[in-house]
C-alpha cells in the first residue's frame, strides 16, 4: 500500500478541532464549534444525465426525427456541442467520465466482465483515482446515482464480495439501479436500493424501468430540498436506454408506425441535411457511403423492411420515453424553484450499437448463445404485436445503427467518429452567456470533472482515502461555457477498445481496426485529415507517410503511459473467463438454501456453463402443496424445477423451446430429486433424472447446453420476476408452500470441445501457440 502522506491526512480528533476553553466547570470554559461542512453560498445543483448506446444525430436539436422536445428545450436554452468525444463502450467511457481520466489507467480498458491479469484491464476503478461523487461529496453536494452502473468488477457483484466498488462506497449517499450491462425494462434483475437487493418478487403491470428511476430522483431531490434548503445535490441519472433489449412500451412505439418504413437511407439523408442546415457540422462534412454490410434500403424483401422497421421504432420509442423523463425532471425543477441553477449535462456513453448486424435480432440472448433465428417465430411475434414488449429482447439491425451516428462512420466498439461522436447538451440558465448556442470546441469525457471541479470551486487531492493520487487526464471547458471563441484545450487523445486503436493529434487521426479472435495486425493504420475530412472519408496513409508514423509514435507513447498494452481482440467471450484463483473458487460444489436472496448469474453461470453438472434439491412434499422449487436464470434461457397438481415437473427453458420432463407424482414425505447433466460435446445434453433414487428419466435430450445464465441467477423456492415456464405463468412468483432443505450444485467437466473455456490463463497460454504458429 502506498505511503501516507502526514501533511495530507485530516484531523478528526475533537480534542485539536477545539478552539474553545476548557475549565473544570461550564461557568469557567467558552464553547466552540467546528464549522459543518458545506459547499459555497449559490453553488450549483448538478445533474449528469447519461444515455446508453445513443448515435450522434438521434436527439431531434442533432438533426433526427425521433421527438425530443424537452431535451431540445434544454439545448435551445442551453449549449450543444459538436464535437464532443467519448470512448466507445460503457464501463471505460463511465471510468473516464467519473473520474476525469482514461480509463485504461484506472484499470478499466474494457468492461466488467473479465480481468486478463494486466493492469489496464482490472475490471474496476483503481482506488486511488477518486470520482466525481466523492469529491463533490467532500464539498458538501447530497449525491446520488440512478439506473446503470457497470462500474464493478463481476466476481464482486454478490453479497458476500468486496464493495469497495459499489456506488455508495465510491461517493454516492444513495444509488437504485443495476450493477451490469444491460437488463430487461419491464423485469429488471437484481435491483440495489442502496447496498441491498431491492426486496421484489414482480413488478406491476405497466412498470418501466426509466420511469422508476426518474421517480425517485425526483423525489430524493425533494427530500434534499425539504431537508436541507442550502445544500446543493449532485445526481447522476444514467438511464440504460436505448442500450439493448430494445423495449419500449406500445404507445411509443405507436408514434412512429409508419415513420421508417422510409428506410435508413432516405432518412440518414434527411438527418445530414438538417445537421447542415443547424450548423452542427462542417461545410465541408460530406455523406460517408453506407458502412460495410449494410444493403441499400430499396433492396430489401417488403417482409424484411416491414420487420426493420418496427425494430427501430421500438428504439424510437426508447429515446422518446427518455425525453418525457426528462420533461417531468425539468417541471420539478420548475416547480421547486430549483431550475435556474442546476447544471444539467446530458450526453451518451459511446456511439450507437451494431450488435444487432445487418438483419436485427428479436432476441439477442439466443444469438449469444449461439442459438439461430427462428424467422416462423419472429413473424409470429410481428404478427402478434410482440416486438418491444418483455418476451422479446431485440436488437435493431445496423442499418438503423449507422442512421443513429450520421454523419459519421461506424459504431460503438471503434475510434471511429461513429463509436466515439455524441451529442452534449449543457444547460444553466444563471451560468450561461449564450442560451441555444453551438460550441464546435473539442471536448472529451474525461474533461467533464475538470469542469465541474473549476465551476464549483473545489480542489484534486493529492492523497484520496489513504492513496497518492495521479493526476486527472481531462482539461475544464468552463471558458467555453461563457465565450464562443474559448480557445480549444485538447490537441490529442489515445483511443482504444477491443483492439481497436485511434489517436487524434490536432488536424490528424489515425485509426487501426482489428477484427475479432484474427490475427493481429498492428500496422494497418488508416490516416485522416479530420480539419477538411471530418467525416472520415479519404485515407490519407499512403500519400502521408511522415505525418502517419509521427502519429503511429505519440500513439505508442500514449498507451504505454496508460496500461493500454497488450492489445487484445478477443470477442465477448472473454467475458466468461476467470483468472485461476478465481477459477478454482468459482467451480466449487454450493448449498443454496430459500433463506438466501438469489444468488445472481455471474456465480451460477460458470458451473452450468456447457460442462456436467449435478443439480440436487431436497425438499418435503404435502398434499396440496405447490410451488417452485428452484428456478436457475429466466424465461429466455434457464431451468426451473416445480411442484404443480400434485406431480413434479421440470422445464429446461430455450425461450419458446421448452423442453419438458414428464410429470412425475409424488407421495407425501421427504423428497429427494437430482437432475445429473452431461455436456456431450458439439453443445449436446443429456439429463439422467432420480427421485428418492429411482430411475424417472434416464438420456432426456437437453441440448443445445447453455453458456450462460443471462438473468435471474439461482432462486431456492421461488420464480421471481417473469415466469420461466408458462405453466405457471398466471401464479405470480409461485412461491413453493412446503418445506425445502437445500439445493446443492456441482459442477464438473466440460467436453473438450467446449468453446467455452473458463480458465484465462489457458486461454492466454493458447492465443500464444497460435501467435507462435503463425
Amino acid at each position: 500500500m502506498p505511503s501516507k502522506d502526514s501533511s495530507s491526512l485530516k484531523v478528526a480528533d475533537p480534542g485539536a478541532l477545539f478552539s474553545g476553553r476548557i475549565g473544570q466547570t461550564l461557568p469557567e470554559s467558552t464553547p466552540s464549534w467546528s464549522p459543518r461542512l458545506g459547499a459555497p453560498q449559490g453553488s450549483p445543483n448538478i445533474i449528469v444525465i447519461l444515455l446508453d448506446d445513443l448515435g450522434f444525430s438521434d436527439f431531434g436539436c442533432y438533426g433526427g426525427e425521433i421527438h425530443t422536445p424537452n431535451i431540445d428545450r434544454l439545448a435551445a436554452q442551453g449549449l450543444r456541442y459538436t464535437h464532443y468525444t467519448t470512448v466507445p463502450m460503457c464501463t471505460p467511457a463511465r471510468a473516464a467520465l467519473l473520474t476525469g481520466k482514461n480509463p485504461h489507467s484506472v484499470g478499466c480498458g474494457w468492461l466488467t466482465h473479465n480481468d486478463p491479469g494486466y493492469p489496464g484491464y482490472r475490471g474496476e476503478i483503481s482506488k486511488d483515482a477518486p470520482l466525481m461523487s466523492e469529491l463533490l461529496r467532500e464539498q458538501g453536494w447530497s449525491t446520488m446515482a440512478l439506473g446503470k452502473w457497470h462500474n464493478t468488477y463481476d466476481r464482486n457483484l454478490h453479497s458476500a464480495a468486496d464493495n469497495s466498488g459499489w456506488p455508495l462506497q465510491r461517493g454516492f449517499d444513495r444509488f437504485y439501479g443495476f450493477m451490469g450491462a444491460e437488463t430487461s425494462y419491464y423485469q429488471p434483475d437484481r435491483m440495489l436500493e442502496g447496498n441491498q437487493l431491492s426486496q421484489v418478487d414482480g413488478y406491476p403491470e405497466g412498470y418501466f424501468a426509466p420511469d422508476d428511476y426518474t421517480s425517485r430522483a425526483i423525489a430524493w431531490i425533494a427530500e434534499n430540498r425539504a431537508s436541507a434548503p442550502d445544500k446543493p445535490f449532485f445526481t447522476y441519472l444514467a438511464f440504460q436506454s436505448p442500450h439493448t433489449p430494445h423495449q419500449a412500451k406500445p404507445e411509443d412505439q405507436a408514434k412512429y408506425r409508419g415513420v421508417y418504413e422510409a428506410g435508413w437511407d432516405a432518412l440518414r439523408l434527411a438527418r445530414f441535411e438538417r445537421q447542415r442546415a443547424m450548423g452542427l457540422i462542417e461545410p465541408n462534412a460530406v455523406l460517408p457511403p453506407r458502412n460495410p454490410g449494410i444493403p441499400e434500403w430499396a433492396t430489401l424483401p417488403t417482409e424484411q423492411k416491414e420487420l426493420y422497421a418496427r425494430y427501430m421504432a421500438c428504439y424510437a420509442g426508447l429515446v422518446d420515453n427518455v425525453d418525457q423523463n426528462v420533461g417531468r425532471l425539468l417541471a420539478f425543477l420548475e416547480k421547486s424553484g430549483q431550475l435556474d441553477n442546476t447544471l444539467i449535462m446530458i450526453t451518451s456513453d459511446n456511439g450507437a450499437n451494431s450488435i444487432g448486424g445487418p438483419t436485427g435480432v428479436m432476441n439477442l440472448q439466443d444469438r449469444r448463445q449461439g442459438f439461430p433465428e427462428d424467422a416462423a417465430l419472429v413473424r409470429r411475434l410481428v404478427e402478434t404485436n410482440a416486438v418491444g414488449n418483455d418476451a422479446t429482447y431485440a436488437a435493431y439491425p445496423s442499418g438503423w445503427s449507422q442512421l443513429s451516428n450520421t454523419p459519421y462512420r461506424f459504431y460503438k466498439r471503434t475510434p471511429m467518429a461513429g463509436g466515439i461522436r455524441v451529442p452534449f447538451v449543457v444547460h444553466w440558465p444563471q451560468g450561461l452567456a449564450d442560451p441555444g448556442g453551438l460550441r464546435s470546441q473539442w471536448i472529451h469525457v474525461t474533461d467533464v470533472l475538470p469542469t465541474l471541479l473549476d465551476l464549483t470551486g473545489g480542489n484534486y487531492p493529492q492523497v484520496h482515502n489513504g492513496y497518492r493520487t495521479r493526476h486527472m487526464d481531462g482539461k475544464s471547458f468552463a471558458a467555453s461555457l461563457h465565450q464562443l471563441d474559448a480557445p480549444v484545450q485538447r490537441q490529442r487523445q489515445y483511443y482504444e477498445l477491443q483492439g481497436n486503436r485511434g489517436y487524434i493529434s490536432g488536424e490528424w487521426k489515425i485509426v487501426s481496426l482489428q477484427p475479432p479472435l484474427q490475427p493481429l495486425d498492428l500496422n494497418n493504420w488508416m490516416l485522416f485529415h479530420i480539419a477538411s475530412d471530418p467525416t472520415e472519408v479519404q485515407d490519407l496513409a499512403a500519400s502521408q507517410p511522415e505525418v502517419l508514423q509521427r502519429l503511429m509514435a505519440e500513439f505508442e507513447a500514449e498507451a504505454t503511459a496508460n496500461y493500454v498494452y497488450p492489445i487484445d481482440n478477443r470477442d465477448d467471450r472473454r467475458a466468461i473467463t476467470l483468472p485461476p484463483h478465481e477459477l478454482a473458487q468459482a467451480l466449487l460444489p454450493r448449498d443454496f438454501y430459500r433463506e438466501s436472496e438469489a444468488i445472481p448469474g455471474v456465480t451460477v453461470s460458470p458451473m452450468i456453463a456447457d460442462r456436467n453438472f449435478v443439480l440436487r434439491a431436497q425438499f418435503d412434499w404435502r398434499t396440496g402443496d405447490e410451488g417452485v422449487i428452484v428456478a436457475m436464470g429466466d424465461h429466455f434461457s434457464g431451468m426451473v424445477l416445480f411442484v404443480m397438481d400434485g406431480a413434479l415437473h421440470f422445464t429446461y427453458q430455450l425461450w419458446y423451446r421448452p423442453i419438458e420432463l414428464i410429470p412425475i407424482l409424488l407421495t407425501p414425505g421427504t423428497q429427494d430429486f437430482v437432475l445429473n447433466y452431461r455436456a456431450l460435446g458439439n453443445r449436446q445434453g443429456q439429463g439422467h433424472f432420480t427421485l428418492n433414487g429411482q430411475v424417472v428419466a434416464a438420456g432426456a435430450d437437453l441440448s443445445p447446453t447453455m453458456v450462460r445464465l443471462p438473468s435471474g441467477g439461482l432462486s431456492v423456492g421461488i420464480n421471481k420476476r417473469r415466469a420461466i415456464s408458462e405453466r405457471y405463468a398466471d401464479r405470480g412468483a409461485f412461491r413453493y408452500s412446503g418445506q425445502i432443505d437445500r439445493v446443492r450444485l456441482e459442477p464438473g467437466d466440460q467436453p473438450a470441445d467446449s468453446p467455452m473455456v473458463l480458465d484465462e490463463a489457458a486461454v492466454q497460454a493458447r492465443l500464444r501457440a497460435m501467435a507462435r504458429q503463425n
